[in-house]
């Protein structure tokens, strides 16, 4: 029982502390945050970089009526351990629980540093202002609904909680 109540405060005190610092610090190599694999996967990304722009269509991956999943890590430029947790987590389960849906191009996983270019369109469209995990679908080039995994949090230091949240998650917002 104390040591949940430890666990809850100190998760309380990641939260504010990213909270207050309007993110987490980004520690170790700047290679750490994937990037994406393919060109197709890149073209998918670049057309969704701005969720406004009506040109986003053009992509391949985003041709005739094909509905994409794209599960965003947003994240701000300093990081904390947390922070950098639910990244390396929900990146590890998305691409070994959903690898066929990733080579079928029905989903793609992208971290997104919230203080880059294009990020204030993000934050708008997506209501997020720090790390937050969200699954979007999108269809012709727009985002046409998302949800929020805000959960995650409940959930660091219990990877098989953690992961058994993400993958039913993604699992039902595919199957919508």
């Amino acid at each position: 029982m104390r040591a949940e109540k430890i666990k809850i405060l100190f998760l309380a005190l990641c939260l504010v502390s990213a909270i207050i610092i309007f993110g987490c610090k980004k520690q170790g190599n700047s290679n750490s945050v994937s990037e994406p694999k393919s060109d197709a996967d890149k073209e998918t990304i670049q057309a969704n970089h701005n969720p406004i722009d009506s040109n986003a269509a053009s992509s391949p991956a985003m041709d005739g009526n094909d509905t994409v999943v794209i599960a965003y890590y947003f994240h701000r430029t300093i990081r904390c351990a947390g922070c950098l947790e639910i990244e390396t987590n929900a990146q590890r389960v998305v691409e070994s629980s959903f690898a066929t849906q990733i080579a079928d191009k029905k989903l793609i996983w992208v971290p997104f540093n919230l203080d880059e270019p294009g990020g204030e369109e993000f934050k708008k469209e997506f209501d997020v202002s720090a790390s937050t995990l969200v699954l979007s679908k999108t269809k012709d080039g727009n985002h046409t609904e998302y949800r929020k995994l805000e959960k995650a949090w409940d959930f660091i230091g219990d990877p098989a909680k953690f992961d058994t949240y993400v993958q039913n998650e993604v699992k039902q917002f595919l199957n919508e």
